[in-house]
């Protein structure tokens, strides 16, 4: 009998949020026998995955997977059902938010997302009932390949009571799955996060496993400001997160009501790494499940950006914001500064006026060449200056901004002329969004600061609001998003005017300029009262060898006066001796990555962990996307194309990571090859310091994910060996490979 639906219990479903599943476990919904946990029951055309936890009381997820099913049009079934399992885990735990890019949209009890991560060229969205015959439960019911209203496409509710129905007798039925012969398609395993921070409870950490300056961080009083600096590898977020659920659980026993926000600039780690690492210090995941006495999660972990989406509701107003954390935003954004440029080149009215006056800023303009150079320059001033600081063409702001000052790390505009045909750019791309009904992350937080100040939020402050704030990946965050977390707490959280707002970062880390804008007294003093340093020395992922390759490549960042928080790197591995870095030139980039690959599938063939343990780091993101597409290596690597893509390296098995250093942040493999590190990326004429800053930081942090072994590779048909590698050259903390 063809199947027809899939019931899976609450506690199953967090089960099967950690699994590894493969495209063909789709046909017959398999779990082998033994699997500790959950099993499997068919009844009719009807299959159930239950935990030991469930019973007639448990929140169900209902799937249709019949012939006009949510699997039966989709190529990627896997991709969709990961996002059908996020949803439902919105649906049982209210702490947990939907991304921004997946586009929710709700019409009372309805709602739809797009059904997989390329969903402006792949236009298949899912649809569920969050309330189906006014239960709990959720129905996902169908999907379709394009928007549709909501109400209009189809949904089954008789086969979904049939299905809810025979639960009594799935629970108490003996009959379980077949072995079929071959391959499940499924395997279980523990959330990244909890691979991640290793063996040991919270009491484990706390009690032993904690270094002397970690313990002084967990024991920092929660009446002020922290600020946690440390460089990678030194167990920021692991501090950070032993720390927040010691506060937690504190207030719980204590019969407390406080409530905490964990934030972080990417959805995926917050959701993936630093939810897996609450598993890992909690199995029993009580973290999830206290609430105060008024029914609300004491713990909301996610990110800036869901918050704001969860405030302004933009889903339920037909607007769309533009992702950035990715490729493809990144790609999209591209594409409409190119065609601002293009726009000002050709209107009559700046040709001969602003473009006549500023020659050399319009025949860079004018030059393909140089184009991609450009836009990348534009995208990092609009982030961190214009939309962060909300600045338009015409306005008192604009005017300040022609006229000010600029900082060593901004793009070169020197003149006033230079800045006024910035914002002739700007302006035409702001319009672009608006006819695409589209909002840029930096717009979205810019509406939410303002909503952050009505008296509606002040109304609603002190039953919203939070009563603790961890942010992670800080050096991530402009100077408007951090000037908005002091209006995120409840009044009562306030101690003799400071706010305990609990930050970690490391400033070098940062592959954007996002920290950098508006000065970085907000470090000292973030809005809610002078912050107390703790920092970090000890490294406990990298062998001293490494430390020693950072500690000199350290020296090649551009001397910036960042106030005091660029600190010379002094970090000290307590891990045992590898082997040196190395360097690899080949004469080709054809040579490089055929030579690369072939290196990374021996090793992640023969190494524990397999190719979730080798990643494969470009430094340039035109050859990334050339690499990536390329059909002769594709299928030698789980590319990693974004931040939200970190649940694919659960994937690797026995093909390498490939991806950039910023996509990757927060992870660690054992080896590393970091890939393209050549002069040509610092050969431009119109290199900034900033640029130059933005380049280095890329390489610290994809050299930084190494744990044991790191490779370096150049190319001579793109100049050879970047300067930066000078002093590990000259140092010996990096050694030429000869073959």
């Amino acid at each position: 009998m063809a199947l027809n639906m899939l019931v899976i219990d609450e506690d199953a479903v967090g089960i099967l949020d950690a699994a590894l599943i493969e495209d063909a476990w789709f046909s017959d919904f398999y779990v082998p026998t033994n699997t500790e946990g959950v099993r499997r029951v068919e009844i009719g055309d009807v299959v159930y995955i239950l935990s030991k936890k469930a019973d007639l009381e448990s929140n169900l997820l209902v799937i249709n997977i019949g012939a006009l099913g949510v699997f039966k049009s989709i190529a990627k079934p896997r991709s969709a059902f990961e996002r059908i399992v996020r949803v439902a885990l919105r649906q049982f735990d209210r702490s947990i938010s939907l991304p921004v890019q997946w586009q929710p949209y709700h019409e009372g009890s309805l709602l739809s997302v797009y059904a997989d991560s390329i969903g402006r060229k792949n236009q298949y969205r899912i649809y569920f009932d969050q309330a189906p015959s006014g239960s709990a439960n959720l129905f996902a019911f169908g999907v379709t390949n394009g928007p549709e209203v909501l109400r209009q496409v189809p949904i089954d509710i008789p086969a979904y009571e049939a299905a809810v129905g025979g639960l009594l007798e799935a629970l108490t039925v003996d009959q379980v799955s077949p072995d079929p012969v071959g391959n499940f398609g499924i395997l279980l395993s523990e959330p990244l996060g909890a691979q991640l921070s290793g063996s040991g409870t919270l009491d484990e950490w706390y009690d032993r496993k904690l270094s002397g300056e970690q313990l002084k961080f967990v024991d920092q009083p929660l009446d002020r400001p922290i600020r946690l600096r440390g460089a990678p590898g030194t167990g920021k977020t692991q501090a950070m997160a032993v720390k927040c659920l010691k506060a937690l659980y504190a207030d719980a026993d204590a019969g407390g009501d406080k409530t905490i926000a964990f934030l972080t600039h990417s959805s995926a780690l917050a959701h993936d790494v630093v939810r897996g690492m609450f598993y890992a210090l909690d199995p029993s995941a009580r973290w999830s499940q206290l609430k105060t006495p008024a029914g609300r999660p004491k713990l909301w972990i996610g990110t800036l950006y869901e918050l704001a989406q969860e405030q302004l509701s933009y889903e339920k107003k037909g607007l769309r914001p533009l992702s950035l954390d990715g490729r493809d935003g990144r790609e999209l954004q591209g594409f409409m500064i190119h065609d601002a440029i293009e726009a000002v080149r050709t209107s009559p009215r700046t040709a001969l006026g602003v473009l006549k006056e500023c020659p050399d800023l319009a025949a860079r303009m004018g030059n393909e060449g140089a184009r991609k150079a450009l836009v990348e320059d534009l995208m990092n001033e609009f982030a961190c200056v214009l939309d962060a600081e909300n600045i338009r063409k015409g306005t008192p702001d604009a005017d300040r901004y022609v006229k000010g000052a600029r900082e060593a790390w901004q793009m070169a505009l020197p003149t006033e002329r230079h800045r006024k045909l910035v914002l002739e750019v700007h302006s035409a791309y702001r319009d672009a969004l608006r006819r695409e009904q589209l909002l840029s992350m930096d717009q979205m937080i810019a509406d939410f600061g303002r909503y952050l100040s009505t008296h509606e939020w002040n109304q609603l402050r002190d039953r919203d609001g939070f009563d603790l704030i961890f942010v992670d990946e800080y050096h991530y965050f402009t100077r408007v998003e951090a000037m908005t977390l002091h209006n995120l707490f409840a009044s009562r959280a306030e101690h003799s005017g400071r706010w305990p707002l609990i930050m970690a970062y490391d400033l070098k880390q940062s592959t954007s300029d996002a920290a950098l804008g508006g000065g970085l007294e907000r470090f000292r003093n973030p809005g809610v009262g002078e912050s107390v340093p703790v920092d970090l020395k000890q490294v406990f992922r990298s062998t001293p060898q490494i430390s020693a390759f950072l500690k000199d490549l350290d020296a090649s960042f551009p001397a910036m006066d960042l106030e005091g928080e660029f600190d010379t790197y002094e970090s000290q591995s307590n891990k045992a001796d590898g082997d040196l870095a190395t360097l690899r030139i080949f004469d080709t980039g054809v040579q490089l990555i055929d030579d690369v690959l072939e290196e990374a599938g021996i090793l992640a063939r023969s190494i524990d962990g397999g190719g979730s343990q080798i990643a494969i780091l470009c430094m340039n993101e035109e050859l990334f996307d050339r690499y990536r597409k390329a059909g002769r290596a594709r299928d030698k690597f789980v590319s990693v194309t974004s931040r939200e893509d970190l649940r694919e390296l659960r994937y690797a098995r026995m093909k390498s990571v490939f991806s950039m250093p910023e996509y990757v942040a927060g992870l660690q493999f054992d080896t590393v090859f970091l890939i393209h590190v050549d002069q040509a990326d610092l050969s431009d004429e119109y290199l900034s310091q900033g640029a130059r800053r933005r380049y280095v930081s890329r390489a610290y942090l994809g050299a930084s994910r190494a744990a044991r072994k790191l490779v370096i590779a150049s190319c001579m048909e793109r100049g050879g060996t970047s300067a930066i590698l000078d002093a590990p050259l000259r140092n010996k903390s990096l050694i030429q490979f000869v073959t």
